[in-house]
């Protein structure tokens, strides 16, 4: 029996099967391919597409949901199998149930057949057999199962695990279906009597199919049964649990080559769309309730700020103090480190000076380029008028600032002058000088013929 959630493989080494298993192999990635095809042309109009184009635009994204898409219909064709072995006849019936499963019960297919299967056994032995009557049965106890998880509040695996002790007679966990009976097989021979008062029908404890409908009579009386489809269209925790389980039963039709793909992407936007009317109206109303609270909060917060700012300005400039004193303290620490890293500066600048020197024939060709662009742009027209009203512009902008240069200028003459003559009185650098200057004239005299 498949473990939702869990493959396991066996690998083999049969070169009889390799054309066999390479053939299904070929049609199961057909499958998924055009069902992948399918949904992204359908889904365009709506949803569906959305997630698919987010899918497809990462071949990663594609990949994990392949993967999913494989093992999800690994898990299919094996509770499928164990549907048409149990129901025979009856298994379309079961099959079809299965895939309404995502409204009525808040279950995926997989899901819904993997319960269904777990207490089928049973359920036949006490019916003699009947397949149809089984498959009827089956399909109401699993929607009880559904309602009662969420009327009751108990979780789906606990009333799973008292439906399977039932299946074998044991009703250890009758209470945790919380119907007011205790985990004892006289708690659940009270209840079939209870339900006999209700219904006027004797229930016989020996009969898990008689079990099952007692229960169902006790949980409608309760007011329990269909909670699940009307939260699956009315409620936000309702919708979503459907849209999860379509989503499901979508991520298996796509490597299923025989699912009526069409079908499961009008369960998914059916779902979507039941989510959005009830989750989008409570967004507002949680929006609208925020805004009033921070309405009626506002003047009482205005009121506090004054005295919240007294109590804790005090501190917050003791800690600037604090801080800045902290800085100061170790200001002749910072200031040796940053002394003991200025040849690692130079280095580096030194470093970056090397480097512009091997990248000069690069920046050369590219400084070219860049001087017959400005000159194309500078030769046009239009770039000439605008040139000439902004140079008009900039001069008498200078000639207003004229007074203000010059003042700047007179005051920083003195030390200007005392650089000048105390670097051009220094011998090394008079040589260093003319060291350039002679390279330099060198240069241009060898490169002006080109």
């Amino acid at each position: 029996m498949a473990i939702a959630g869990q493959i396991e493989y066996q690998i083999t080494v049969d070169t009889k099967g390799l054309k066999s298993g390479l053939d299904t192999a070929k049609k199961e990635t057909s499958a998924f391919a055009s069902n992948l095809a399918s949904l992204g042309k359908t889904g365009a109009k709506v949803l569906a597409g959305t997630i698919v184009a987010g899918a497809t635009a990462s071949a990663g994204a594609i990949a994990g949901l392949a993967g999913s898409a494989v093992k999800a219909y690994a898990d299919f064709e094996q509770l499928t199998g164990g549907v048409e072995t149990l129901f025979k006849d009856s298994a379309n019936a079961v099959m079809e149930y299965a895939n309404q499963a995502y409204k009525t019960a808040g279950l995926s297919a997989n899901e819904y057949m993997e319960q269904a299967t777990a207490f089928s056994a049973s359920l036949l032995q006490s019916l003699n057999g009947d397949t149809e009557k089984a498959s009827k049965i089956t399909d109401m106890a699993i929607q009880d199962m559904a309602d009662n998880m969420n009327k009751m509040g108990s979780s789906m695996e606990s009333i799973q695990h008292a439906y399977q002790g039932f299946a074998k007679q044991n009703y250890t966990m009758l209470d945790n279906l919380k119907l007011g009976y205790g985990g004892t097989k006289t708690e659940m021979e009270r209840l079939l009597a209870d339900a006999q008062k209700i219904t006027g029908v004797k229930y016989d404890i020996k009969n898990l199919d008689d079990v099952f409908n007692a229960i169902h009579v006790i949980q409608k009386q309760m007011g329990i049964t269909g909670t699940t489809a009307k939260e699956a269209m009315a409620t936000i925790s309702g919708s979503l649990n459907m849209t999860k389980s379509a989503w499901k039963n979508l991520i298996t039709g796509m490597a299923d080559d025989g699912a009526d793909f069409d079908k499961l992407i009008e369960n998914f936007v059916e779902s979507i769309d039941a989510l959005g009317k009830n989750l989008v109206p409570r967004i507002g109303v949680a929006i609208q309730g925020a805004v009033k609270v921070i309405a009626k909060l506002a003047p009482t917060l205005a009121k506090m700020i004054p005295d919240l700012m007294r109590q804790l300005l005090p501190a917050i400039m003791e800690a600037t103090k604090g801080l800045l004193q902290a800085l100061i303290q170790n200001l002749p620490t910072l200031l040796q480190v940053f002394v003991e890293s200025v040849p690692m500066i130079v280095e580096a600048i030194l470093q970056v000076i090397q480097g512009i020197i091997e990248s000069l024939p690069t920046i050369i060709d590219a400084i070219m380029q860049i001087i017959i662009a400005i000159i194309d742009t500078l030769t046009s027209p239009e770039t000439l008028k605008a040139m000439l009203k902004a140079c008009i512009t900039l001069f008498l902008t200078l000639v207003q600032a004229i007074p203000q240069i010059i003042t700047a200028l007179i005051d920083a003459l003195p030390n200007i002058i005392e650089s000048i003559i105390a670097f051009l009185t220094d011998p090394e650098n008079i040589l260093m000088l003319v060291k350039a200057s002679v390279q330099l004239f060198m240069a241009l005299v060898m490169v002006v013929p080109q």
